[in-house]
């Protein structure tokens, strides 16, 4: 099950304009991007065959947030009809909370039906403001419900300003006992007298839902815990080691390697009958490529099993990479997956596919993976919204990088622009990517954010499209496009909601 976390529009610009020298030309996401980013995860929240797709929308109600639900609907695919719109659950809804920044899709109770855990990183906790919170919403015949919902702030760590708990989620059996346990990034976290060093907090899955009992908290594994690692900034899950038990792999994009800063580096914790531990911890930087400043190598992550040889693999994006004298143009790595769990050897790295390598394009900014075209491998799906399309800067586009009994390869790559809508100007298309087979034909489907889209004058109001899966791969024949306009779908387009700006799934 491919999973994927997201990312902090706002952290990982700050962290390419420091690493880069004055001047430097640079994509900036428009203001809705970059104050938050939205989510969309995949999942059955109502058990019904069909993947359902959440769509954060974090900038409704002056950054409050919100999320939506498209249910999916058979051999028609998503649907408007029936949409289901949240605010955050258990806690009062504020400005600025920027609930819907962050979303994963887990059975957490262990019953038929998938559950929704929505990170709030502004969320302010006592007096602690962006503090952070998560929200849990549990799944039913109805779909997903506020019924027995639950709030969390920091485990087993204290609660503090500026610590974003909430800014990235993945959801794993961590220890293997039947119930997915949710890890929760808080990039701002201090530890010990190490700013923004970041860490993780670990949820344990139960009969009875989520539960802080026996939470752990984690700060950066096999690598010195520096200011500004930003550890927890982007998750990922997968069974790297296929032992059963599912590892977290958490990006450091802020991490100095050297003497090169925002580097980057990615964790990996190993799963246990314990739950997630240090024990064997492992540390990665850049593959494929060299190691540079400003790279910011781990700010986006997704795992999936890329040569079917039934371990999971990791993608990594570097998306301040320079490649060859384009500035920010964007790369990402794979590090692929063996009894001994991630390993270097064999690694690659990808540029944009399907399109030229230009300044800013900030390729690899947003991942996802799924099987599109059926065979026994799973693809990539990676967002560079950035992207230039004929004369319309920052329209965005996302690369499908395809897998085979060898891993990613580019041979049969594909590059795709708006689908369903028009390609303007800063529309971002691509700056996030979430999967699931939302038509039910056992191909895996591709729904791509377009946060900055301008609605019916409605400025950043945002946009979702949808393209299907079959057996030549993700195609934009039947492709969709929703925004909150879109008949069914409650809410209404504003100013600067941001909807489909980020997405993490699970197909």
């Amino acid at each position: 099950m491919p999973m994927r976390r997201t990312v902090n529009f706002l952290a990982l610009l700050l962290l390419v304009a420091l690493a880069f020298p004055a001047g430097a030309a640079l994509a900036q996401p428009a203001a809705a991007a970059a104050a938050a980013a939205a989510a969309s995860a995949g999942a059955d929240f109502n058990d019904d065959g069909v993947t359902d797709l959440a769509v954060g929308v974090p900038g409704e109600n002056d950054f409050a947030g919100a999320i939506t639900v498209l249910h999916g609907a058979g051999v028609t695919g998503l649907s408007g009809s029936g949409s289901q719109l949240f605010m955050q659950v258990a806690g009062a809804v504020e400005g600025g909370d920027l609930f819907g920044a962050a979303l994963a899709a887990g059975n957490f109770n262990g019953d038929a039906f998938a559950d929704l855990a929505v990170g709030a990183p502004g969320e302010v906790a006592g007096s602690a403001a962006a503090a952070g919170a998560v929200s849990i919403l549990y799944g039913s015949p109805l779909g997903l419900t506020a019924s027995g919902g639950q709030l969390f702030t920091q485990v087993a760590g204290a609660v503090e300003e500026g610590d974003l708990f909430g800014s990235a989620l993945a959801a794993g059996d961590f220890d293997n006992d039947g119930f997915a346990d949710l890890a929760v990034g808080a990039p701002g976290e201090v530890a010990g007298s190490a700013n923004a060093a970041g860490a993780v907090s670990v949820l344990r899955g139960s009969a009875a839902g989520l539960t802080a009992a026996g939470g752990r908290l984690f700060t950066q594994v096999a690598g010195a815990v520096e200011q500004g690692d930003q550890f927890g900034a982007a998750l990922a899950a997968g069974d790297f080691d296929s032992d059963d038990f599912a590892d977290l792999a958490a990006g450091a994009p802020g991490e100095t390697a050297g003497t090169f800063a925002a580097a980057g580096a990615v964790s990996v914790l190993r799963g246990s009958g314990g739950g997630l531990t240090a024990t064997g911890g492992q540390l990665f930087t850049q593959v494929g490529a060299a190691v540079e400043q400003g790279d910011v190598f781990g700010s986006s992550l997704a795992s999936g099993d890329f040569n079917g040889d039934a371990f999971g693999d990791l993608a990594a994006g570097a998306p301040g990479e320079v490649a060859g004298s384009a500035v920010a143009a964007g790369a990402l790595s794979v590090l692929y997956g063996s009894a001994g769990g991630l390993s270097a050897a064999g690694g690659r790295l990808f540029t944009q596919v399907g399109g030229a390598v230009e300044q800013s394009d900030l390729f690899g900014w947003s991942l996802a993976a799924g099987n599109f075209d059926g065979d026994d491998f799973d693809d990539l799906a990676a967002g560079a919204p950035g992207e230039t399309v004929g004369a319309e800067p920052l329209a965005g586009a996302v690369s499908v990088i395809r897998g085979s009994g060898s891993g990613l390869t580019t041979a049969g790559g594909r590059l795709f622009t708006q689908v369903g809508g028009a390609v303007e100007a800063d529309d971002q298309f691509g700056a996030e990517v979430g999967t699931g087979d939302f038509d039910n034909d056992d191909f895996v489907d591709l729904a791509v954010g377009a946060p900055a889209e301008d609605v019916s004058g409605a400025f950043n109001a945002g946009a979702v499209s949808a393209l299907y899966g079959a057996a030549g791969g993700l195609s934009t024949a039947g492709g969709q496009l929703f925004t909150q306009n879109s008949p069914g779908v409650p809410g209404g387009a504003e100013d600067l909601d941001s909807f489909g700006g980020n997405f993490l799934s699970a197909a």
